[in-house]
């Protein structure tokens, strides 16, 4: 009974925190202006046509035209959301047997709120990708995967944030 009511002391006792919790997803509503981060890729990549350059033109281009703004370094400092796209693709290169194994990574890093009120830059959507081709096909698919995931942050971008209306 003593543990019942210690129990129960302790629990009305607690701080209570009101949290709103959204998706990953959720976190991109209303993304209109991000800064890109391109890795740089092996030069072993140039040997079938593949290179930092392209892919940061190709998804320059592609956010551009979804309606998103690309920010500079100073101009992302500036926005609330401090928000930034980074995109990463690790190859190995096996020339003997002309294959190429990648791995691609697509992330959205944005300002956050800890628990503590505290401000902090933080991870809220992913999506990675590990995968294999021949030399010939690998530039296409590495930039197809690229393009699909930034497709899928744009649309989600593009969506109104929870409790906004048109009105």
């Amino acid at each position: 009974m003593h543990k019942v009511v210690l129990i129960l002391t302790l629990l009305l006792t607690a701080p209570v925190i009101a949290q709103e919790h959204i998706t990953e997803d959720e976190s991109l509503s209303g993304l209109t202006q991000i800064q890109l981060v391109v890795e740089k890729l092996p030069a072993s990549a140039e040997a079938f046509s593949l290179s930092k350059g392209i892919i940061e033109l190709e998804v320059t281009q592609q956010l551009q035209k979804a309606g998103i703004k690309v920010l500079s370094l100073e101009e992302r400092k500036e926005h609330p959301r401090r928000p930034y796209v980074y995109v990463n693709c690790n190859l190995i290169y096996v020339e003997d047997i002309g294959l190429v194994s990648f791995s691609i990574d697509v992330e959205v890093h944005q300002r956050v709120t800890l628990v503590t009120g505290e401000k902090a830059q933080g991870l809220t959507w992913a999506k990675s990708y590990l995968g294999l081709a021949g030399t010939s096909k690998a530039s296409q698919r590495i930039r197809s995967v690229v393009k699909d995931y930034v497709h899928i942050f744009t649309e989600q971008a593009k969506k109104k944030p929870a409790g906004t209306s048109d009105a």
